[in-house]
């Protein structure tokens, strides 16, 4: 799938791009003895399922000079991702994770990651001609578990949000990441929030980062430091989206999940991701927009893998055509 690398692409993705080595059999990772290769990182998930689906999408980040990095790179470039942003580095190595599944699909992660090159992207790397004149930035938050990717991913979305284009934040959270636990975590989760106009959470994700048991007074705390839509993701109880209005009211509807065989949920929620953005920048009345992010993590979780599974334009309108 051929891309101009010269253009600005019309949405941007930030953040790890890295090889999941998921489980041939259900189990964990303790017991499991083979593992299958497929690329993967959220952010890069989430920017191959909208190049998919027909929309130009850069991706802005480090791998290691080294066979990992080379096949990460490729496997963009072959999925129509702009790379002109992604840099190759000698100073550390692609990373790594390892994932279980549960008989049920549901993943277990274990990272090698501590030292790794995506974590060296620094603001003077950042592409700032593209940031500024983008129509979306997406993030998430294992940027920001160390320097200099912290700042250079703060950074990028102070530029995308002072330019007047949205910025779209799945916090993502992967809290053994964090030297300092979830404190540093939430702090640094919670600061991106005035630049953030859609917060992409799940229901755990957003309690525990708003430490509260109250669904609704988390949403409120959130909204209350920018954001202007919440899309909490719940899994088989599908999306609840708020959105907040100029006159301080919310705007609160659930949009069900569609009823599907569940083979792997790894990069559902990446999915989702990548419906509800490209719906976005294509004008789809909100609504619209997140019933396509549910149609995307469908097709997704009756597959294996997370990038892997990431369906076109003409099979998610033939899956939509179905109900």
């Amino acid at each position: 799938m051929p891309t101009n690398q010269s253009s600005v692409p019309t949405v941007l993705c930030l953040g790890e791009v890295l090889i999941d080595f998921i489980a041939d059999a259900p189990g964990s990772l303790t017991t499991v003895l083979g593992f299958r290769k497929c690329p993967g990182g959220a952010p890069a998930n989430v920017a191959v399922g909208v190049a998919r689906l027909g929309v130009p999408c850069g991706f802005i980040g480090k791998v290691g000079d080294d066979q990992f990095g080379r096949f990460l790179t490729e496997t963009l470039q072959s999925n129509g991702v702009n790379t002109q942003s992604l840099i190759s580095t000698s100073e550390a190595p692609t990373a790594i994770a390892f994932v279980a599944l549960s008989a049920t699909g549901k993943p277990d992660f274990s990272f090698y990651r501590e030292t790794c090159a995506d974590l060296l992207l620094s603001q003077k790397e950042l592409p700032k001609d593209w940031l500024k004149q983008t129509q979306l930035l997406h993030i998430g938050s294992v940027s920001l578990t160390r320097e200099p990717s912290r700042q250079a991913t703060k950074r990028a979305a102070e530029l995308v949000s002072k330019a007047g284009a949205i910025v779209t934040f799945d916090p993502n959270l992967r809290i053994d990441l964090w030297n300092g636990g979830i404190k540093e975590c939430r702090q640094e989760v919670l600061s991106i929030l005035p630049f953030a106009d859609f917060f992409l959470p799940s229901i755990e994700e957003l309690l525990l980062l708003t430490e509260t048991q109250n669904l609704k007074k988390g949403i409120r705390k959130v909204l209350e430091m920018g954001p202007r839509v919440i899309c909490v993701k719940m899994g088989s109880d599908g999306v609840l989206v708020v959105k907040a209005s100029s006159n301080g009211a919310f705007e609160e509807y659930k949009q069900a999940a569609f009823p599907v065989e569940v083979t792997d949920t790894t990069g559902a929620g990446d999915a989702f991701n990548a419906g509800l953005i490209t719906g976005i920048v294509e004008g789809l009345p909100l609504k619209k927009a997140v019933k396509q992010g549910n149609a995307v993590a469908a097709l997704v979780i009756t597959r294996k893998g997370a990038m892997t599974a990431l369906p076109t334009r003409p099979q998610l309108e033939k899956f939509l055509d179905t109900f």
